[in-house]
């Protein structure tokens, strides 16, 4: 009697992974798309392998890095509070 109530159970078991075996590949271009538009928004792929001269002077860095820190020393900070209200 214990075996008769298992049957139903063991043929949809079977019938489960057999439905699953039969299930259609996934078609052959997929993400094709996602490729071209990678491809099309990629300017030079091996940039990172082609290491091109440096075009900053050095006297010109000098001095725009000396005009950048002038110019944050002579800064003011926040001369007062800041009032935040958030709702009413």
């Amino acid at each position: 009697m214990k075996s008769h109530c298992w049957t139903p159970a063991l043929i949809t078991a079977a019938t489960l992974l057999l439905a699953g075996c039969s299930t259609n590949p996934p078609h052959e271009p997929l993400g094709l798309a996602v490729d071209t538009m990678r491809q099309s928004q990629t300017h030079n792929p091996d940039a990172a392998d082609q290491h091109g001269p440096l075009r900053l002077d050095g006297v010109k860095a000098h001095q725009v890095i000396t005009d950048y820190r002038g110019q944050s020393e002579s800064a003011t900070g926040v001369a007062g509070d800041i009032e935040i209200n958030i709702g009413d």
